[in-house]
């Protein structure tokens, strides 16, 4: 399982949504995707990221299907991976009925 951090996560988000990355056929243009991340995020803080460019496949792989939530599931260790739940915080439950 690897971790996405939230940074770059967001600006993954932002990136993939943006109508100048995406083509006249629809499809995504990764490099522009990764130079807006880059912009986005700046040098200096991607190099602090571990394993940037597996961070950034595994946010692509997730976005275009390739990699499921049944997937995800299925690798999560724990709920708590999966979740990424804070220890350091309150969980909550919530009743809807």
């Amino acid at each position: 399982m690897i971790t996405i951090d939230t940074k770059l996560a967001k600006a993954f988000n932002k990136a993939v949504t943006n109508v100048e990355n995406i083509d006249t056929d629809d499809s995504i243009n990764w490099n522009f995707v990764d130079a807006d991340i880059h912009m986005d995020l700046g040098i200096p803080y991607i190099d602090t990221l571990t394993a940037y460019n597996r961070q950034f496949n595994r946010l692509a792989d997730c976005y275009l299907g390739n990699i499921t939530l049944a997937d995800r599931i299925a690798e999560a260790t724990s709920i708590d991976e999966l979740l990424k739940v804070d220890p350091s915080k309150p969980a909550y439950i919530i009743q809807t009925a």
